[in-house]
């Protein structure tokens, strides 16, 4: 019988080189899953007719609160959905007719479904516009103010990298189409109803296949036409839309966050996308949000992003103006995705951010008199 030995081998180079580079991959892994800890899901934002800003976010535990007050006031706080009910950043849309001044609101639920919370006559009530397995990113809403008036349209990415659109009026079933099917949809998708136009044509904006950034279109019973807005390798965040109702109204803006972390802009004019880079490589770590002015100012766009070393930038222009950035808050002091509303009333034209600070922190940010004003509403 052959002997054997107990004795350990010896460990050669190849294999001690094998191990360091095991430990260096699992230390790297260790380390990124704990930055990706800091980072928060945006928070959404809008005004009240009553000049409350109202803002709701998902906590830690999965529930989902929102957050009113007007400016320099203390905020109430409202448990929409409590804990393991919620699963991505929230969408908010303030209706402007049929139940003028109630809210609206859609997020991804457990197990992949679908939620949508709407407040009416001071009450909350809750329905499951799609089931488990159905949605696979944060939504976006949008509540028509023409034809179908106060119905409420909900997009999605959906199973398969799909894009599903679900519209319904108040106290009707919600109603499924799918707008693109499986391997179209690589983000979260932006909504956004052409205000002006009397069939209510809807427009959605997503990052498309290698990211690309495309536009769907369609009014009510029609149906999607595509658009490549820009090419591969344009697009790495999920863009933000709107259609404008002054200055050149009906006409689109997105913004999204371009190659190398830089800030995109595209603007539909007369049948044609026009591109413009207001921010260079390195300035942009989210996804933007975008606004566009019907008062003071009126057709100014302003977008709020995630700035070098965690800072808030803020970035404004009228049309055929100059462009304007200021940080709203400077270094280490945001770790989301920011969202913006400008305000209509109480007082108009100023503007509101929403974004998450450090140590999980939900910041407000209120612009007044040419200065930005900071408060911290909860640290969870």
């Amino acid at each position: 019988m052959k002997k054997t030995s107990n004795k350990p081998k010896s460990v050669g180079k190849t294999q001690k080189m094998r191990f360091v580079l095991q430990y260096v991959a699992l230390t790297f892994a260790a380390l990124f899953t704990s930055v990706l800890a800091l980072a928060q899901n945006q928070a959404a934002i809008a005004v009240l007719p009553s000049g409350e800003f109202f803002e709701v976010i998902e906590t830690p535990d999965n529930s989902l609160l929102a957050y009113s007050a007007l400016p320099n006031q203390d905020a109430t706080t409202t448990t929409l959905a409590g804990p393991g009910t919620t699963y991505s950043s929230p969408s908010i849309a303030i209706r402007s007719v049929d139940a003028k001044g109630e809210v609206d609101v859609v997020a991804q639920g457990p197990n992949n479904s679908l939620m949508y919370y709407h407040y009416n006559n001071s009450t909350w009530y809750t329905d499951t516009i799609a089931g488990a397995g159905t949605t696979f990113s944060a939504p976006s809403i949008a509540v028509r103010s023409v034809d179908p008036e106060g119905e409420a349209d909900v997009v999605a990415q959906g199973p398969n990298n799909s894009l599903l659109y679900y519209h319904n009026l108040p106290s009707a079933p919600w109603y499924l189409d799918t707008v693109a099917g499986t391997g179209t949809t690589f983000s979260a998708p932006a909504i956004a109803v052409n205000a002006i136009d009397p069939e209510g044509q809807a427009a959605i904006a997503a990052q498309g296949p290698n990211n690309s950034l495309l536009e769907y279109t369609a009014t009510p019973g029609s149906g999607w036409t595509i658009t490549a807005v820009a090419g591969s390798g344009t697009t790495y965040s999920a863009p933000s839309i709107t259609v404008r109702t002054v200055s050149s109204p009906g006409e689109t803006d997105i913004a999204a966050q371009g190659p190398d972390n830089s800030l995109m802009y595209y603007h539909y004019n007369n049948s044609t996308w026009y591109t413009d880079t207001w921010a260079g490589s390195g300035t942009t770590f989210s996804a933007p949000s975008l606004a566009v002015r019907s008062v003071d100012e009126p057709g100014e766009a302003d977008v709020a992003v995630q700035g070098p070393n965690n800072s808030l930038l803020y970035y404004h222009v009228v049309p055929n103006g100059f462009l304007t950035v200021d940080t709203i808050a400077g270094s280490d002091t945001t770790v989301s995705a920011p969202a913006i509303a400008v305000r209509k009333q109480h007082p108009k034209g100023e503007a509101d951010v929403a974004a998450w600070g450090p140590g999980q922190s939900l910041m407000y940010y209120h612009y007044n008199h040419s200065v930005w004003y900071a408060d911290t509403l909860a640290t969870f």
